[in-house]
């Protein structure tokens, strides 16, 4: 008798746990079973299991399951284990599953004076005990509904939208080095440049986006981010890499006067103080050394659609030093006037800076619309009576979002660039031999499309300008030749002709929002040759050493520099940003 109520509790405590685990799957099966036979007991049933619908089909189907993927809900409210997040997709939310286990204690003894069952005869099942009424059990949860979006933010200028689709913003969508007081950034540029000429120094021309070939280079890396406490307002980022030699060179007016700016600015791209006034959408006073916008490209290559901009871009400017107001009058509307130096420099070339701006606008998420200006600078060094001009407009337009696609997006752009120089010498239309027109006229457009969430892309594009005068032409660094030295080798003379075309095609791998792999083809030509050849543009001292020889400024005997019309690459480059 001990031992028949020893194997009636042990079914017992077999039979509910399997009931729980079992869950809706034995409720089902329990509703197609045919009607109990006279004289059995009927089995008992579980009670719905909230959430655990697949669990239980995977154990009824005989499939393996762990049991960290079931939530067992205990007495006490708490939870003893958590869902597996192995079986949901990265981005899916971890659902609650709940099972109430009944109570699985020992039956009590039978007390004194109650008659022990009678012994079952041999061959017949043992009926199987109800198990003693449960205490109430808390109700099962409901699941939670779905969380409710945020609200959109109205009152942050252009937070009104997703806009890191854009050619020139960074794509990131989380910022994992942001803080109370100071928003950090790391931002590393790496390049291997296979040029079809072969350049036998190594040296690339008429480019700010890749200095050299033939080898891996740290085009860039930089170090720094945002200061913000109550309305102050504060930027610095570093600039080491290619780019701390290339972008300096190109300025002249460090060499009016003393202290050498280019060695004291070169290794940082950004440093502004400012000062916040919450007026409309915001108000921001800036004074310091800032991007400029002009040319639509990032000087971040980790921000762009291609690695090499179009002339548009690589010849326009790429920072400004002075000051400047941001004024949001509206959340999708900015208007930014500038008092600068001059035009991509770093000191005032002569007695007057430079007046410039920029109107910002975003009418959707869909669109972006900006125009550029630049007048009165004189920048010629040596000559104080030529003033420039110029403006610079850009559209943007995601015309194709659809989610559920292989390719889910596309986008286009499409800048225009005009000016000119007038006064000391040139005018700037017309003109004749004695006083020619010296302008600039130059246009780009690109395309782009994502892939797979966003983990490819391709890009295409490029752009024709024309520039008589040549004075937005990067100059070749022949013999270690610079805006300030010029070289004899290639002129800048007013009326001197230049006309030049370039594309780009662009594949990008995106692994995640903070690296790009990137595979790129460029082709560039010119109506004069300016490219390096095979030969290169660095004297050669011995066989085999090549290294800048004597003045910049003077035809070295027996040099001649290999200059080409046109050339071919390919740009191989790894870029990470934080």
């Amino acid at each position: 008798m001990h031992e028949m109520r020893k194997m009636s509790r042990g079914i017992l405590i077999a039979g509910v746990f399997a009931a729980g685990f079992m869950g809706v799957a034995a409720q089902n099966a329990a509703a197609q079973e045919p009607a109990a036979e006279p004289g059995s007991s009927p089995a008992a049933v579980p009670a719905a299991i909230p959430g655990g619908n697949d669990a239980s089909k995977a154990l009824a189907e005989g499939k393996r399951t762990k049991l960290s993927e079931v939530l067992i809900t205990q007495p006490s409210g708490k939870s003893s284990a958590v869902t597996s997040a192995e079986s949901l997709p990265p981005d899916a939310k971890k659902p609650k599953s709940v099972i109430m286990l009944a109570d699985a204690s020992p039956a009590p003894a039978p007390s004194a004076g109650t008659p022990e069952p009678s012994p079952t005869p041999a061959g017949t099942p043992a009926p199987i005990p109800e198990p003693a009424p449960q205490a109430a059990t808390a109700a099962p949860q409901a699941p939670a509904a779905p969380a409710a979006p945020p609200p959109v933010d109205l009152d942050t200028p252009f937070a009104f939208a997703d806009f890191t689709w854009m050619l020139s913003n960074p794509r990131n969508h989380d910022e994992v080095l942001d803080g109370k007081y100071f928003s950090g950034e790391f931002r590393v540029d790496t390049n291997y440049i296979y040029d079809y000429n072969h350049p036998i120094d190594h040296t690339l021309t008429e480019t700010t986006e890749g200095e050299r070939t033939g080898e891996f280079i740290i085009q860039a890396l930089g170090v720094g981010g945002d200061f913000h406490a109550g309305n102050m307002q504060g930027r610095i980022l570093t600039q080491f890499g290619a780019v701390s030699t290339a972008v300096p060179r190109n300025d002249a007016s460090y060499s009016q006067g003393q202290w050498q700016l280019n060695d004291a600015y070169r290794y940082l791209t950004e440093m502004y103080a400012g000062y916040h006034i919450n007026y409309k959408h915001g108000l921001n006073l800036q004074v310091g050394d800032f991007l400029s916008f002009i040319g639509l490209f990032s000087y971040y290559s980790f921000d762009n659609w291609t690695y090499q901009p179009s002339y548009v871009s690589s010849n326009t400017p790429w920072f400004f030093t002075g000051m400047r107001a941001q004024f949001f009058p509206t959340n999708k509307l900015k208007i930014e006037p500038w008092l600068i130096n001059g035009w991509q420099t770093y000191a005032k070339p002569n007695g007057r800076e430079g007046v410039g701006g920029q109107i910002l606008w975003r009418p959707t998420g869909n669109l972006d619309f900006v125009w550029n200006t630049y007048t009165l600078g004189r920048d010629v060094i040596g000559n104080p009576k030529r003033s420039r001009y110029h403006a610079d407009w850009s559209q943007e337009w995601k015309f194709y979002e659809n989610p559920n696609k292989l390719m889910h997006r596309m986008g286009m752009t499409i800048t225009e660039d005009f000016g000119c120089e007038s006064g000391g010498g040139v005018v700037c239309k017309g003109g004749n031999a004695q006083t020619p027109a010296q302008n600039f006229l130059g246009i780009m457009a690109y395309q782009r499309m994502w892939f797979h969430n966003d983990l490819f892309a391709f890009s295409y594009g490029g752009g024709v300008v024309n520039n008589p005068g040549r004075y937005l032409v990067l100059l070749p660094p022949i013999n270690g030749a610079s805006a300030t030295t010029g070289t004899p080798y290639f002129s800048e003379n007013p009326g001197d002709k230049f006309k030049a075309y370039d594309f780009q095609v662009s594949f990008d791998y995106m692994p995640s929002q903070w690296v790009t792999w990137k595979a790129e083809f460029t082709q560039r030509g010119a109506t004069v040759p300016i490219f390096t050849g095979p030969g290169g543009i660095t004297p050669q001292v011995t066989p085999g050493l090549y290294v800048n020889t004597g003045d910049p400024t003077q035809v070295i005997p027996g040099f001649t520099p290999d200059m080409r019309k046109q050339e071919r690459r390919w740009i191989f480059s790894l870029m990470v940003k934080l």
